[in-house]
């Protein structure tokens, strides 16, 4: 047997067996790849979907607003336009990243993208935890992290609980450990 599937999806396997996400049957995962993507973890077990496209995030954007959605390759673009034209995405690993010039003005782009994910997700899967993975970098992740708003406001005089957000733990190659189990849940569990 033979089994593919999207590699943001094996990465939220991978973060649901080995990561921050084992303790939560429920969470989602952000993909910062050089595109914009994720996984569900549904019941522990991942969440594919009718068609086999649930945590397609980029889907939320209009292509308008595609430049603007908190993917890598924007900012590698970002950053390149700002005097790093040799940049790859490779070196967006880095942890000083947040300091470099560029960066903070990218952020604030791609904040309203990312809180409106955030909130579709709250809003559509009501997850426990959101995990903020793929390349993104630690540093840049608890940036994102401290600046989301959450669209909670009160609904018969309360407000409703919102998921924990968590920097990803597994990153070194999460969708390769993740697509490894695939077999294993298919199989066995």
């Amino acid at each position: 047997p033979v089994w593919a599937d999207n590699v943001a999806r094996t990465a939220a396997l991978a973060e649901a067996i080995f990561g921050v996400g084992r303790d939560a049957a429920d969470f989602a995962y952000i993909a910062h790849l050089h595109g914009y993507g994720g996984g569900l973890v549904s019941g522990g077990m991942p969440f594919r979907g009718s068609f086999g496209n649930a945590g397609e995030f980029s889907v939320l954007f209009a292509r308008e607003d595609y430049d603007d959605r908190p993917a890598l390759n924007q900012l590698l673009e970002h950053l390149r336009a700002k005097g790093r034209p040799g940049l790859t995405l490779n070196d967006l690993k880095n942890e000083e990243l947040v300091g470099w010039d560029g960066v903070e003005e990218w952020v604030d782009r791609v904040m309203p993208a990312h809180n409106r994910a955030i909130n579709a997700i709250c809003a559509i899967f009501d997850p426990a935890l959101i995990v903020l993975g793929g390349e993104l970098p630690h540093s840049l992740a608890r940036k994102l992290i401290e600046r989301t708003e959450f669209n909670n406001l009160p609904r018969h005089g309360a407000v409703r609980d919102v998921p924990q957000l968590a920097v990803a733990e597994i990153i070194d190659a999460p969708g390769a450990i993740g697509a490894a189990l695939i077999p294993l849940f298919e199989t066995v569990l």
